[in-house]
């Protein structure tokens, strides 16, 4: 059984048409028909059924593309590590990456790394929400975390850590007063997140290390840091921000950032991949490229 003509096979299965697969493999639409017919010669069966508009497998097809999908896959990473291991790297990477954070802090570096790299393909997906990387076939997560992280089963690798802060705007100050103890914001109105970072509870440390998970009540919960800190400059409430996310409105007035018995837990930015299998080289400089441009963010939110 000719190897190239199951990869052709597997590209039109996975594409949807002929059309599709010639475009993701960079070859002649002619050589992709050319060569899935020669298959369905060499198996003497009908694999895929065609018309001017519409292909779908026959159950032959179905079965065969089942058996061989994973090991098409197998095969194209081993040729892109090998690759690698002589300096080019080359395949695809599929990574999920916070949107007003990706957008702010990283679109230069990501299409640096693409340029320098054009052997890569690069699927961005910009959320707010984190992405489980086996469910959405993601090669990697870039995620929010404060606290204590679940055991998932997956592979995380530690980016950047921020200082966070409580702030709250002068008009809700006046208000409710200016709590001293982390335990009274329980009783405030506070902003929280609607699906990243958990949505609730906030997170404190405590003098021993230790990591304090707080209810706060919330009737605003949105997944937008510009939207957060919006809502905490016109008084909604009390919020629970990265130090470098609201410096300005800090030192403009706008917020005013507040002394507690506990510290807010950081801000961690981490990578998350599947153990289901080893990163790839390229993914692996992918997430380099990632962590020294976030390096210089967590240096400036320690000063």
């Amino acid at each position: 059984m000719n190897l190239d003509y199951l990869k052709v096979f597997t590209a039109i299965a996975k594409q949807g048409s002929i059309l599709a697969a010639s475009k993701a493999m960079g070859i002649p639409k002619s050589t992709v028909a050319r060569q899935l017919r020669q298959l369905e010669k060499q198996l003497s069966r009908q694999l895929v059924l065609r018309n001017t508009r519409h292909l779908r497998l026959t159950d032959e097809g179905q079965r065969l593309y089942q058996k061989v999908k994973g090991l098409i896959g197998d095969l194209e990473e081993v040729e892109h590590d090998m690759k690698g291991r002589l300096g080019k790297l080359s395949g695809k990477i599929t990574v999920a990456i916070p949107s007003e954070f990706g957008v702010k802090w990283l679109n230069e570096s990501i299409a640096t790394f693409a340029a320098n790299h054009p052997d890569i393909a690069i699927d961005c997906i910009t959320s707010m929400a984190p992405l489980d990387p086996v469910r959405r076939d993601v090669d990697v997560s870039i995620c929010y975390h404060r606290g204590k992280l679940s055991d998932s089963g997956m592979v995380v690798r530690p980016l950047v850590s921020m200082r966070s802060a409580v702030v709250a705007a002068p008009s809700i100050i006046a208000n409710y007063g200016r709590p001293a103890s982390v335990h009274e914001l329980s009783q405030l109105p506070c902003i929280s997140t609607l699906t990243a970072l958990q949505a609730n509870p906030w997170h404190f440390i405590d003098a021993e290390g230790r990591t304090i998970a707080l209810d706060v009540p919330t009737r605003y919960r949105v997944d937008s840091s510009l939207m957060l800190i919006a809502g905490a400059r016109a008084g909604i409430g009390f919020a629970i921000i990265p130090y470098e996310f609201c410096t300005e409105s800090i030192e403009s007035g706008d917020l005013i950032e507040l002394a507690l018995d506990l510290n807010p837990a950081p801000l961690e930015i981490v990578a998350i991949h599947p153990d289901r299998k080893s990163i790839s080289q390229r993914t692996r400089a992918f997430l380099d490229v990632v962590e020294q441009q976030l390096s210089t963010l967590g240096k400036r939110s320690l000063r």
